[in-house]
């Protein structure tokens, strides 16, 4: 299974600024995006996910329908992913 996990700095652009504009007070800007090949029944609500993607004890939830450049051998596709950041009073990853 492909997974894709892309660490973005707070110098990110737009990008982090619709990170900004979401997330929680206590949390820094340095989302972390996960995106990872949808599963056959087309719902992200069914991902299973793997021990590797799971930073620092963060559920298997959180999962929404997205685009991923990747996919599909880099012409595109539908993936589900999600969205982390750290939170600076439990030292945590928590999903966005």
């Amino acid at each position: 299974m492909r997974i894709q996990t892309i660490a973005v700095g707070a110098c990110a652009g737009a990008i982090s600024l619709s990170a900004l504009i979401a997330t929680p007070a206590q949390a820094i800007l340095r989302p972390v995006y996960q995106q990872l090949p949808m599963p056959a029944s087309g719902n992200c609500a069914d991902v299973v996910v793997p021990a590797g993607v799971n930073l620092s004890g963060v559920p298997g939830t959180g999962w929404t329908r997205q685009w991923g450049a990747w996919e599909n051998g880099g012409r595109g596709g539908f993936v589900c992913g999600r969205t982390l950041v750290l939170n600076n009073s439990t030292g945590r990853y928590q999903v966005l």
